[in-house]
């Protein structure tokens, strides 16, 4: 289909749309309270006679959206509670009901709550930032899943990694510098949006600022640009969602103690600094304390996460936010093994001589980290239907650390090397203006956001050498000396720092529209246009002729069925993603200028809604395919001729049975393949991709008794899965098949909880996807105190 006219439709439909529907319409707000004037959550609110309703947030606040004028009865309830209701009159653009206040208090109310809160308390999927526009899941035509932060406390998690346990579309590992990248659908994302910007962090970061995380399936270039960093790449993105302040007060501290010495201590406030001037303040902090299962390595860090809620207006809203991480840990590079070594008795980590409880590094050698995240969200409402939406992001890191690589050079040699970084800082500025319109009429609703993005990207690397080698450890007779950071550079046989910086900004503008004919027919396209400019790479202060500018088109396409009243929809989409490629000899003396590696999807399934949202599921099967990879012919000559193809099935679930119990579960089967290589590699070809496994699976499953003498006590159980993780597209050396079983008792009364956990609970040796040794069983005990 040609650009011009999918721009011609989109702008056809919009405006058909726009004028079809009806105009007298009204946004209705308010909030509720408790008899103590505390924020009352969790509320049902439903307007009658209609069957429209929503539930109030943890400010207790409601609102509803184009409600055509006319006269309505409010209901507010709850399980356990007396009904309220209010008359109201809806007859002019914008209505504000009084402030509603409940019989029950905040005490009496918590209990109701907590029943509210058991009926199926993973199931948060409705987000803003996946569709950019106010789109339900049922009829969103793409594929997406949601980490709650009710899941990621209730599983005591600790670190960044672990949270994503219990995601589904592929596996994930811990990254080189400690932070984490997710092989979705084959192909690699790291962990780098927050709250829909950019922040291009090179560091650890703490998962106790985290209020979800959203990964979203499928090329993410539509609303992205092409992939950079591993950003938004073919298989989809990670968006992780931070705490915000809110009209209310908490103080929540929580307390974790475990093996190998670990002390986490956490803190949650939240207080209104204003009433009068809607100014509300939230500080997240965390101090992090842990030694290595392993002969060495440490992990000592801290975080600090203050945010500002400033409601100027009925109209405005800022919320701004600061995180700073520091880290002093030892990292690990992917482990390697020598060529020789690899045949059919000796394919997997598993296989080789060297210890599992060993580091074979040194903790004089732990590396330091820092980080700093400034986001501002700004939301203005233009008009009835006009909203203005600025995100503005600017993320920096710095790293002095040195990356050790364990290489098994033969049977009993460990070779041992540190790649540098002394140091290495990033810097990235992120801008995004979307303008929203949201008009729901009787038959058609039209949704629509377009806006643009800009991104400037720094990477300052000054290091000595590259892989620097030190003493081999023999395993017959292991010795392994202490070493410091101070001791290795000055044992460096060339000590000349080398010093990089490359530089890139995007600029991207970009389009998508949903209409949703009948409550059951979505439509859904998108289109972008992407220019990337890179600039020249400097070397120890002497510029290249590298740089180059590129520009790309990418579209997103769908189609969501919805017959039955939001309880099952029929999805289909199509959406495209990009990878720059850089100008160069094509093997024959000309330069050439390469069209942007292109992957294109195809993907159709169902999700289902049943039993009041007890039970919620998304099944698709995906097919991405790249026909457009460079490659070289048998004459040495480079065409874009290659091919990829990932394609696979996908089913989550959550679901609650019965109240108190609660499951999340999810399965993925992927084959990312080779389908066109290079002359001289056809050994690899229908070969997997490295480091994606093709079966992943994982389910959590918990319950909590909600009445009787054994009231607030909770059992937890899950397992995690993955099928072995190839190191190269050779496919003749793995990571091992590994399933993990996790389990937690918990009780909670009044204002306490306590959790025991018990990680790896058949205490497993296993390798994760880059060679490193995994942590045995891991026993830790929480204790949480919510002050108010």
């Amino acid at each position: 289909m040609k650009v011009s006219r999918i721009l011609k439709t989109i702008t056809v439909l919009f405006f058909i749309t726009t004028t079809y529907a009806q105009q007298n319409k009204s946004n209705i707000s308010g909030k509720v309270l408790t008899s103590d004037s505390s924020p009352a959550s969790f509320i049902n609110v439903v307007i009658k006679p209609t069957t429209i309703g929503t539930i109030t947030d943890a400010e207790g606040n409601y609102m509803f959206k184009n409600i055509p004028y006319g006269t309505y009865t409010i209901e507010f309830s709850l399980i356990g509670m007396q009904k309220k209701t209010v008359d109201v009159v809806v007859n002019s653009p914008e209505i504000k009901i009084n402030n509603i206040q409940l019989d029950e208090n905040q005490e009496q109310l918590g209990e109701v709550i907590v029943i509210a809160e058991r009926l199926n308390q993973f199931a948060h999927k409705e987000s803003e930032y996946v569709a950019r526009v106010p789109l339900k899941n049922i009829n969103n035509p793409q594929s997406y899943s949601v980490v709650t932060n009710a899941l990621l406390k209730e599983q005591i998690t600790t670190d960044l990694p672990s949270a994503f346990k219990s995601i589904t579309g592929g596996g994930y590992v811990e990254s080189n510098d400690g932070n984490v990248s997710v092989y979705l659908r084959g192909f690699r994302s790291d962990v780098h949006l927050r709250n829909g910007g950019i922040a291009w962090v090179k560091a650890p970061i703490d998962p106790q600022n985290i209020e979800r995380i959203e990964l979203v399936k499928g090329p993410g270039s539509l609303f992205y640009g092409s992939n950079v960093n591993n950003i938004a790449n073919f298989g989809g993105v990670v968006n992780k969602v931070t705490k915000q302040a809110y009209n209310g007060e908490k103080l929540d501290i929580g307390y974790v103690t475990g093996r190998w010495d670990l002390n986490r201590a956490t803190l949650d406030y939240n207080t209104v600094l204003s009433e009068n001037e809607h100014v509300y303040f939230r500080f997240n902090g965390a101090y992090n304390s842990e030694n290595s299962f392993q002969d060495q390595g440490i992990i000592r860090e801290f975080m600090v996460a203050p945010s500002l809620t400033f409601e100027l207006s009925e109209k405005l809203t800022v919320k701004a936010n600061l995180e700073y991480n520091q880290s002093k840990r030892n990292v690990n590079f992917a482990r390697g093994i020598s060529g020789g070594l690899i045949s059919d008795d000796v394919n997997s980590w598993d296989d080789l001589n060297w210890d599992y409880n060993t580091n074979y590094g040194a903790n004089g050698m732990a590396g330091f980290y820092t980080s700093t995240v400034l986001q501002t969200l700004l939301n203005y409402k233009m008009s009835n239907t006009w909203t203005a939406k600025t995100t503005f992001s600017s993320a920096s890191s710095f790293s002095d650390a040195n990356y050790l690589r364990v290489v098994m050079g033969d049977e009993t040699t460990v070779n041992r090397y540190y790649l540098q970084y002394d140091p290495r800082e990033t810097q990235s500025t992120h801008i995004q203006q979307d303008f929203l319109n949201v008009i729901e009429g009787d038959k058609i609703d039209n949704k629509f956001v377009t806006g643009f993005s800009y991104l400037n990207n720094l990477d300052d690397t000054q290091r000595t050498g590259v892989w620097n080698a030190i003493e081999a450890v023999d395993t017959t007779n292991p010795v392994i000396t202490g070493l410091t950071n101070e001791q290795f550079e000055a044992n460096i046989a060339d000590g000349t720092k080398n010093k990089t910086i490359t530089k890139f900004q995007t600029l991207g503008f970009y389009a998508f529209d949903a209409i949703t004919i009948n409550k059951q027919l979505t439509l859904t396209g998108g289109l972008r246009f992407d220019r990337f400019m890179a600039d020249n790479t400097i070397s120890n202060g002497v510029e290249a002729s590298n740089g180059y500018n590129q520009n790309a088109l990418s579209t997103k396409l769908g189609v969501a069925y919805n017959p039955f009243n939001d309880r099952a929809s029929l999805f289909v989409n199509y959406m495209d993603g990009l990878n720059n490629n850089a100008p160069s000899d094509n093997g024959n003396g000309e330069i050439i200028t390469w069209d942007p590696e292109r992957a294109k999807q195809v993907e159709i399934g169902t999700k289902l809604d049943f039993f009041n949202g007890r039970l919620l599921s998304t099944i698709s099967y995906y097919n991405i395919s790249i026909d457009n990879d460079i490659i070289v012919d048998e004459n040495g000559i480079s065409s874009q001729t290659g091919e990829t193809l990932s394609k696979g099935f996908e089913i989550d679930l959550i679901a609650n049975p019965v109240p108190g119990l609660n499951i999340v579960a999810g399965y993925t089967k992927n084959n990312a393949t080779l389908e066109k290589v290079s002359f001289g590699d056809e050994a690899v070809l229908g070969n997997s991709l490295s480091y994606t496994p093709e079966t992943v699976w994982d389910f959590w499953l918990s319950y909590q008794v909600l009445k009787g003498k054994t009231k607030g006590l909770g059992f937890g159980l899950g397992a995690n899965h993955m099928s072995e993780i190839y190191n190269s597209t050779a496919n003749n050396f793995s990571s091992d098949a590994f399933t993990t079983v996790d389990a937690t008792v918990f009780y909670k009364k009044g204002k306490y909880k306590i959790n025991l956990k018990a990680d790896n609970l058949l205490d497993k040796e296993y390798y994760n996807g880059y060679g490193i040794p995994q942590k045995p069983l891991n026993i830790k005990v929480g204790l949480f105190y919510s002050v108010f």
